[in-house]
């Protein structure tokens, strides 16, 4: 008697469950932020003649309990394909607060980790100080420095804050508070010819601050801006390619060998799998990107899995 034999979709379901497998690194590696407020947040940017940002932020975190979770600065690494650099992190407490920094690519961010698996509690201050690389973007007429201070802002409430931008020569500046939805401008405290300071009181959680400088052409010399592949670089070549699978395999169904079969396999998920590593292994999750190659070799998959699927045989 015989029996028919059904494929089952094991190849596929393996390759889901190897790429989930292989992204529970990046998704679990974000981390958690401690619970309390930020009574204080002072923060200096220096914009130096080559473009280069110098950042000190000085921060007053008060603990609402006794906690080893550690503390985590969120900082943007990408906008869309821009790619913001960092480059020189210190970190320092005046409380002698824990200090040490791990730091974790979690999608377009940064997370800086300060003092995970060390319990504290009470009120600390940490002083953190790093470059910012390749963050002006130039321009016709100006060169400007657009930063998203807090974005996406801290989890917990920030009582006060003061920015204070320097540069070496006079720019024009803002600064809003809130969200991306709902934004004020800040109080501007001082200005002087390179410098001017904003202030911003009660910011709640989740709410950040967007600052800009903007310099006169020729004042600075700043490097390019850097990008990324875009996520989804296909091009009509890809998707002709992926589409040309359905009279391939009218044609050749039933009459190709199984060695065949294996190899187109084989090739379709190699061409899959490193077009999803190819960027993401070098430069975390937040550099994923995938195009033609990837509907080259999905069109591989398909062809394999089907031309050698033998008919359906029916008992009259």
């Amino acid at each position: 008697m015989m029996r028919n034999r059904r494929s089952a979709p094991v190849g596929g379901m393996t390759l889901c469950a190897l790429f989930l497998l292989a992204l529970l690194p990046f998704l679990l590696g974000g981390g958690h932020s401690a619970e309390g407020s930020i009574p204080a947040y002072d923060v200096v940017l220096a914009v130096r003649p080559d473009g280069t940002v110098h950042v000190r932020e000085t921060l007053t975190f008060d603990y609402a309990s006794p906690q080893a979770d550690g503390l985590v600065r969120v900082v943007r690494g990408r906008d869309g394909d821009r790619v913001y650099r960092m480059s020189g992190l210190t970190v320092t407490s005046t409380t002698d607060a824990p200090v040490g920094v791990e730091v974790r690519e979690f999608l377009h961010d940064r997370h800086i980790v300060i003092g995970e698996g060390r319990t504290v509690h009470g009120r600390h201050t940490y002083v953190l100080e790093y470059d910012l690389l390749d963050a002006l973007t130039p321009g016709a007429r100006y060169d400007e420095f657009v930063w998203e201070l807090l974005e996406p802002g801290w989890p917990v409430p920030v009582t006060e804050t003061t920015v204070r931008i320097e540069g070496p020569a006079a720019f024009a500046s803002g600064c809003l508070a809130g969200t991306s939805r709902e934004a004020t401008p800040c109080a501007r405290w001082w200005s002087g010819p390179s410098a001017v300071d904003f202030r911003q009181g009660d910011l709640r959680p989740h709410e950040g601050l967007k600052v800009r400088a903007a310099f006169p052409k020729g004042a600075l010399a700043p490097s390019e801006p850097g990008y990324a592949p875009p996520h989804l670089a296909f091009t009509p070549w890809g998707w002709m390619a992926l589409l040309l699978v359905l009279p391939l395999v009218l044609v050749a169904r039933y009459r190709t060998p199984v060695w065949l079969r294996r190899v187109l396999i084989a090739l379709g998920a190699s061409a899959v799998l490193c077009d999803l590593l190819l960027e993401t292994v070098p430069g975390g999750l937040g550099r994923f990107s995938v195009g033609d190659q990837l509907l080259s070799g999905l069109g591989l998959l398909v062809v394999g899995v089907l031309v050698a699927r033998p008919p359906v045989l029916r008992r009259g």
